[in-house]
């Protein structure tokens, strides 16, 4: 079975992350299958815009610890394959909606910061939980979180790793709009579609207009990408990633 479900609602593509035993964690098939599912919709004239959001009632718990490695010829490769990911959602030429239920953190949380607009149901939780595995935050969320929280409310977030529930996320500005769980789909669908009126070729310009404005997405990946691979080498991320895969194995 596809980790990644595919399905078209008319001109809006609709990715499904499907990786419910991991609450969705980017492991290495799902963040391919991303990538290349992404570019097919930015290639192709037929998809106006991008929903992104994930099965079993979780959005994304973020990165797959278990495949993580200090490595840094498999570590940059993996990394590229999420990168490629946010170029396309914050530069790319269709507009994006993630729909978040339950869980989006750590990565996951840095996939949601990178579309355009946000729908968020009563159980969504956002966490920019790295500290907690003794990694740098992901996926440009140094680069997305500040424009849409402000600087002081994200550097607490990233410097504090802790829990925002919906209340506060939606007071925060993490997302756009509420939605029911019955019906989170549906309006980030709708959502999507009003993205889409009017010309789609000028989108593809205001987006790339917004990712020059106030330095690019890029220069935030390259120092990223630098800070990944010093820290899966420290002794505090190779003691937590031993602690949550211990965890885990007792929870078998």
């Amino acid at each position: 079975m596809a980790e990644l479900e595919q399905e078209r609602a008319g001109a809006i593509a609709v990715l499904t992350m499907n990786v419910p035993a991991k609450k969705n964690a980017l492991t290495d098939v799902l963040r391919a299958e991303l990538r290349q599912a992404i570019l097919d919709a930015q290639t192709d004239d037929a998809v106006r815009a991008i929903v992104i959001t994930g099965a079993g009632g979780a959005f994304s718990s973020g990165g797959d610890i278990s495949a993580m490695t200090a490595d840094p010829q498999i570590a940059v490769a993996r990394m590229t394959i999420l990168h490629d990911v946010v170029r396309m959602l914050v530069a790319g030429a269709k507009p994006s909606v993630a729909a978040v239920s339950g869980p989006a953190f750590g990565a996951g949380f840095s996939l949601a910061m990178c579309c355009d607009q946000i729908v968020a149901d009563r159980t969504a939780r956002f966490c920019a939980s790295f500290g907690r595995m003794g990694l740098p935050p992901d996926l440009g969320l140094a680069w997305t979180l500040p424009r849409r929280v402000g600087a002081a409310a994200a550097s607490r977030l990233l410097l504090g790793g802790r829990m925002v529930e919906h209340a506060e996320a939606m007071s925060l500005g993490l997302a756009d709009i509420a939605a029911d769980p019955d019906d989170l789909l549906a309006v980030a669908i709708a959502r999507a579609g009003e993205l889409t009126a009017n010309s789609l070729e000028a989108k593809a310009h205001v987006k790339k207009l917004l990712d020059v404005a106030g330095g690019r997405i890029e220069q935030v990946l390259e120092v990223e990408m630098q800070s990944y691979l010093t820290l899966l080498k420290s002794r505090e991320h190779l003691e937590a990633k031993q602690a949550f895969l211990d965890a885990s194995r007792k929870k078998v």
